[in-house]
């Protein structure tokens, strides 16, 4: 076989690199640039398309109806950032006095909020667990009871509720049985939002136990000071007057004789007052008439006036 010539040497070797280059375009071409191409296509189609659904979306918020602005204060009364047991304590008391039902026992306790499954913007939430034993007459006793607790405008959750229920009765004159509840629900907090504290709701709650208000009252009486035992009023009056003055002075007088004044002590409410003086709690109101009270909170150390049951 006769030796190739120098020329024929470089042309092979020339067509050798022409079809690698050719190779390494057509590799380049097809495994590179035609799938970056469609890509880019596809990117182009995919921006287009949310771009109109972006300007569609925003039409329908210019449509819209401007909300009103909730204050934080507002935001406050469902999720505040300090726990507020007092607002807690202050319904449980209405509560009590709006369904006729007597409290027995009281347990607040403040732990973090833990779910099953977190979730995210509620890590620093705390919960409020508060446990309630009461007595009540019926069932309607316990749903005025549960209905006044959540009436309040904070975020509640009812846990649980337990209650024995009344036996069967079986004859006319069969007397119902107390029933005794206690009911379970929790309450929220956010104590991290510390820069929200000067718009945290105010509680207007009574003085601290055993505090007696120093002002003096009934024109310099200080009827704070009255002994804790039941006194009558004794009225001493000589006076004549004619016609209908005289009779509603002689009104006067006698409710007078017949009222009787009561030291608030610690413990004291409407409910026990109304039992002790008449029985029942058909004097809450009494009391609170004669009193000129515009709620149902009795203040430690004051002396209520309780008049004469009609």
């Amino acid at each position: 076989m006769s030796s190739l010539t120098k020329k024929q040497k470089e042309n092979g070797l020339i067509a050798i690199a022409v079809i690698f280059l050719l190779a390494i375009s057509a590799y380049a071409y097809f495994m590179v640039y035609s799938p970056a191409k469609e890509a880019r296509m596809m990117a182009e189609q995919t921006f287009k398309s949310e771009r109109e659904v972006l300007m569609a979306l925003q039409e329908q918020v210019k449509a819209l109806p401007e909300e009103e602005r909730v204050s934080t204060a507002e935001l406050q009364q469902r999720v505040s950032v300090e726990p507020l047991s007092e607002l807690i304590v202050l319904q449980l008391e209405q509560a009590e006095l709006l369904s006729r039902s007597q409290v027995k026992s009281l347990q607040i306790a403040e732990s973090p909020l833990e779910l099953l499954t977190p979730v995210e913007g509620i890590e620093n939430v705390q919960k409020i667990q508060t446990t309630v034993s009461f007595e009540t007459d019926d069932y309607a006793g316990i749903t005025k009871f549960i209905k006044e607790i959540e009436s309040m405008k904070r975020i509640l959750i009812i846990d649980s509720i337990d209650f024995a229920s009344n036996g069967e009765v079986t004859t006319v004159d069969a007397e119902d049985d107390i029933l005794e509840v206690t009911l379970s629900f929790s309450a929220f907090y956010r104590p991290d939002l510390i820069a929200l504290a000067d718009t945290l709701p105010k509680v207007d709650a009574p003085p601290p136990a055993n505090k007696v208000d120093p002002l003096p009252k009934n024109d310099g009486v200080d009827l704070a000071k009255a002994d804790d035992e039941d006194t009558e009023v004794e009225v001493d009056v000589d006076v004549t007057v004619d016609g209908e003055a005289s009779a509603e002075l002689n009104d006067q007088v006698a409710g007078a004789q017949t009222a009787k004044a009561h030291k608030v002590v610690q413990g004291d409410t409407l409910y026990t007052i109304s039992e002790k003086y008449y029985g029942n709690r058909d004097g809450i109101e009494l009391i609170r008439e004669s009193n000129k009270m515009t709620n149902y909170i009795v203040k430690t150390g004051t002396t209520l006036k309780i008049p004469e049951k009609p």
